[in-house]
């Protein structure tokens, strides 16, 4: 094969001398016999056509990549050269013929049957053409021996046409089969080798020369077979591969650059005496793939592939299964096992970020920090189990440059659920420090009072939930007004903690207690729980006081007593905290001033209901009557309002009085109108009849708040007023005024 490759190499060369030669003999001859007949040229033009033959023929001759080409486009370059030199430079020459066959000797030697017909065809029609136009192409002599020329012209094309088509077709085959082997060698990944009967290298693909160090593979013919293997175990392989090398088969295993490696080696003897075959085969990948798929099966974490419309492929981890609760996942989209774990505009999300990955052409820190999978809460619809998962992505391209999502899943279940105990067990901690700092700063005998309130609160509201004979809606108007009472007491106490547990609940309440028809039972029965929670969270309370008064002088609690002054004084101090605390919170300046307290009428009167009708009127005054500072100054008022008290027994005995008044903007019987007929609480038509407006602000749930708040806003307090008082057969009266205030007057019998 490489004998022929270079025949048809020397050929081509004799060929392209022949071109360049045939130009300069031309042009030669042209000058020559121009010189001497004395003919008038034009040497410019001559010399112009000489030139640009000379330069478009070795531009074709440096340029082409398929040198079969050339058999046509040459000789016909030459053929149109000679052609110029007769009609355009007015050259006589009777050689026409003879160099027309000189020219086909030219196509021959290119090699190329039907190109070379071609041109035989093209130069007879210039013949043809030439010959009508009376041309010299032979002289002088006469047509019928032009004519002859012309016959043994074509026939003689003919014969050289017949040889080229036989060496053609001689040349291609062998030019096929050495070019197939070499592209074989040079294109194949596996490591092949002929070898002759003295193991020298004859041909070798381009791997195995690399293998020896060498790039060309030609570089390494010649060598013997065992130089091109490197490093002592492959050369023990390769000679045992050569002792018997007739008949090989065995698979190696061995290190290369500090990489396991695996080959599956066979070599066979070629017929004829043709040498030897050696292929060796790398299948270290296939063993690393081997080790991969029992690392993949063996470790607890899923992998799998999903292509760009979330299908998943059909390799995947075993463990996948096992942590998604599911089987046969190949074929299903991914989208479609998380659908119940996740939102409508969440799955979007997703489904946008799973694009972003896809186009490669996003920072992969920002991915990652922006991946929606981060902590997916997976929940399975048919086994109802829930776990946590942690999902990482890379893109990965396959077969014919498809790109691949390469996802991995971590079941971080255990660690989500330890963070959120240690998280529940710091607030936790957090809530006892806290109220821990607040009891500190509740006064012993308050406390005391405090607790003493809220278990009668949590009684009562034990009873209304076990009396079958009120409805759902009724007793939650009662539970909430209990439940209101607490908050209120806490609040006001400084114990934010506790109280905001109770708002909480509070709202819950609320809620079930504007639902239209049956409460459902399920609802009441969480609320039970709810309200048996924070009922228990009170015993923690008496147990931080009794560790912090173990701390105490043993003598300050024996000083106490229960008289009227004692009473007295732990009933106003708490009236006193409840205006100052609504007043930090609300940003507003309020002094609370009890005068004229009769202490015999705080001991006879009902201690409870008394405290939580003046504190329910206190923050009444203090949220709703008492403007802000800025307002009241506006107004010509002093920026601190003012709440005034008095309880004095009546002049015959038989009843308690208390005052309650503020000098704040009075009640806006305009807005509790409009409230009162929006709430059909009262007909459109009484809507200027204070009287009835007046009852209509005790009813439960009315407030002409805008908002709520932890002090106000949920029309319970008022509410809570009427009922206590019933309770005690006791009445109010309401007197308000424009920006004069409003006075609560009640009445109480001992």
């Amino acid at each position: 094969m490489a004998v022929k490759r270079t025949e048809n190499t020397k050929l081509r060369s004799i060929a392209n001398f022949s071109s360049i030669a045939i130009i300069v003999f031309l042009s030669a001859a042209y000058i020559i016999e121009t010189y001497i007949s004395e003919v008038k040229v034009n040497y410019s033009i001559a010399g112009l056509v000489m030139i640009v033959t000379l330069l478009i023929v070795t531009a074709i001759i440096r340029n082409s990549i398929n040198h079969y080409k050339m058999a046509l486009n040459v000789p016909f370059v030459l053929l149109l050269f000679y052609t110029a030199l007769m009609l355009l430079c007015n050259w006589h020459n009777s050689h026409y013929l003879l160099i027309c066959i000189f020219l086909c000797a030219i196509s021959c030697i290119y090699s190329n049957f039907y190109r070379t017909l071609v041109f035989i065809i093209i130069s007879n029609i210039f013949v043809a053409v030439l010959l009508i136009r009376g041309a010299p192409i032979s002289g002088n002599m006469p047509l019928f021996a032009i004519l002859m020329n012309w016959v043994i012209s074509l026939f003689c094309s003919i014969i050289m046409l017949l040889l080229t088509r036989s060496a053609t077709i001689v040349l291609n085959k062998a030019l096929e089969h050495q070019n197939s082997f070499m592209d074989l060698l040079a294109s194949t990944e596996n490591f092949v080798a002929m070898v002759d009967e003295r193991n020298q290298v004859v041909y070798a693909s381009k791997t195995l020369s690399e293998l020896g160090g060498t790039v060309d593979p030609t570089l390494a013919q010649g060598r013997p077979l065992i130089d091109l293997f490197p490093g002592k175990s492959l050369k023990i392989h390769a000679g045992k591969l050569l002792k018997e090398k007739d008949d090989y088969g065995e698979d190696w295993e061995f290190s290369l650059n500090g990489q396991k490696r695996y080959f599956k080696a066979a070599s066979h003897s070629l017929p004829g005496g043709g040498g030897t075959l050696i292929s060796l085969y790398d299948m270290t990948h296939l063993a690393e793939r081997d080790e991969i798929a029992v690392m993949k099966d063996s470790m607890k974490i899923g992998l799998f592939f999903m292509d760009k419309n979330f299908i998943i492929q059909d390799h995947y981890s075993r463990y996948l299964e096992e942590m998604l609760s599911d089987t046969k996942l190949f074929g299903k989209l991914f989208t479609d096992i998380i659908y119940d774990s996740v939102s409508q505009n969440e799955l979007e999300a997703i489904k946008d970020y799973f694009g972003m990955i896809l186009e490669r052409t996003y920072d992969q820190d920002m991915l990652d920090e922006i991946n929606p999978l981060n902590e997916l809460h997976y929940a399975n619809k048919e086994t109802g189990e829930k776990k946590v998962f942690q999902f990482a992505f890379a893109t990965v391209e396959r077969g014919r440059g498809e790109v691949f999502l390469l996802v991995t899943v971590y079941d971080i279940t255990t660690r989500v659920e330890l963070q959120q105990r240690l998280a529940e067990e710091e607030a936790r901690r957090q809530e006892e420090m806290q109220s821990v700092f607040e009891l500190i700063q509740v006064k012993p005998d308050v406390f005391n009072d405090f607790m003493s309130d809220m278990e009668h609160e949590f009684d009562a509201i034990d009873k209304i939930l076990k009396n079958e004979a009120l409805s759902a809606h009724d007793a939650l108007v009662k539970v909430y007004q209990s439940i209101h009472a607490i908050k209120s007491n806490a609040v006001i106490l400084g114990l934010n903690v506790f109280g905001n547990k109770v708002h909480n609940l509070e709202s819950k309440i609320k809620k079930l207690r504007e639902m239209r028809g049956e409460v459902p039972f399920g609802e009441m029965l969480n609320l039970t729980v709810d309200i048996e929670k924070i009922s228990k969270e009170k015993e923690g309370f008496r147990d931080i006081i009794n560790k912090l008064q173990s701390y105490a002088d043993e003598k300050d609690s024996e000083t106490k007593s229960d008289s009227g002054n004692e009473r007295q004084k732990v009933l106003i101090e708490a009236l006193t905290k409840t205006a100052a605390k609504v007043a930090e919170d609300l940003g507003k300046k309020i002094k609370f001033i009890a005068s004229d307290i009769d202490a015999e009428a705080i001991e006879k009167g009902p201690r409870r209901e008394m405290k939580e009708v003046l504190m329910q009127l206190i923050r009444n005054s203090a949220v709703h009557g008492i403007e802000s500072p800025e307002e009241r100054k506006a107004k010509g008022k002093n920026e601190t309002g003012v709440v005034k008290l008095t309880i004095k027994m009546a002049p015959d005995g038989k009843s308690i009085q208390m005052k309650l008044s503020d000098d704040g903007r009075g009640l806006d019987y305009k807005k509790i109108g409009e409230k009162a007929v929006n709430r059909k609480l009262i007909k459109k038509e009484d809507i200027n009849n204070k009287d009835i407006l007046m009852k209509a602000i005790f009813s439960p749930g009315f407030s002409t708040a805008e908002t709520e708040g932890v002090h106000g806003g949920r029309g319970i307090g008022l509410n809570l007023v009427r009922d206590r008082l019933k309770e005690v057969k006791g009445t109010v009266k309401l007197k308000s005024e424009d920006d004069k205030g409003t006075l609560f007057l009640m009445v109480i019998p001992v």
